[in-house]
């Protein structure tokens, strides 16, 4: 299915530390793709290279063969690729309030918004949340409400921060499920986890950096 990211000398000091250190990197288009390593290693930093709310201070990156733009002018791929934090942030409200939200922002009618809202938190099995207050939701809950945010808002590429981090166990097969469902779509998914026996059998490769640096890249370590 190609690539869907090249890096190429991708460097990113934050302070006094070398965050990330990466001479040649290509990450898969479609699918799943796990980024894993010890706290430290520059999953974090990787991911929002990728995303392109980070500028590496060397190197060059790229998105389906072209290159990723940062700042202010990154705002059209920023709505392509979509990153999760291990806390994604809800507005007060109903929970299809939120995911509507961003299609309200680019300018669609209220009544088309909630229908692709409700149809996006179908497709996550979350439809009996609806009408839930946002703040109400367990961390699990949340993390998949803003799975179905970003499904919503037709990004074709999802990075997700330690999704199962603080969440049950219940929770993270849960999340699992929805993360799958996203890959069974055509969307490339890249998910850093302390846990790589999360995604046996479900994702098509590893990343594993150490120190900032790619240690093992292809298949699940182990399998």
């Amino acid at each position: 299915m190609g690539e869907a990211f090249r890096l190429a000398g991708v460097r990113v000091t934050l302070g006094s530390t070398a965050a990330l250190d990466v001479e040649s990197l290509s990450v898969p288009a479609g699918g799943v793709t796990l980024l894993t390593g010890p706290n430290g290693a520059g999953k974090t930093t990787l991911l929002r290279v990728l995303a392109g709310l980070l500028a590496p201070d060397e190197g060059r990156v790229a998105y389906m063969g072209a290159p990723v733009p940062f700042g202010k002018a990154g705002l059209a791929h920023r709505r392509r690729v979509t990153m999760l934090s291990q806390m994604p942030f809800l507005f007060q409200g109903e929970v299809r309030f939120n995911v509507a939200y961003g299609l309200r922002a680019r300018g669609m009618s209220r009544r088309g918004a909630e229908a692709a809202a409700q149809a996006a938190l179908e497709a996550a099995g979350l439809a009996h949340l609806a009408r839930r207050s946002a703040h109400a939701l367990s961390g699990g809950e949340r993390k998949r409400v803003a799975l179905a945010r970003a499904m919503a808002c037709g990004a074709e590429t999802l990075l997700l921060d330690e999704p199962t981090a603080e969440v049950d166990r219940e929770s993270a097969g849960r999340l699992r499920t929805a993360v799958l469902a996203l890959a069974g779509t055509g969307r490339t998914v890249v998910v850093s986890t302390h846990q790589p026996e999360w995604g046996a059998g479900a994702a098509r490769g590893e990343i594993r950096l150490e120190h900032g640096r790619v240690a093992y890249f292809g298949r699940i370590s182990g399998s």
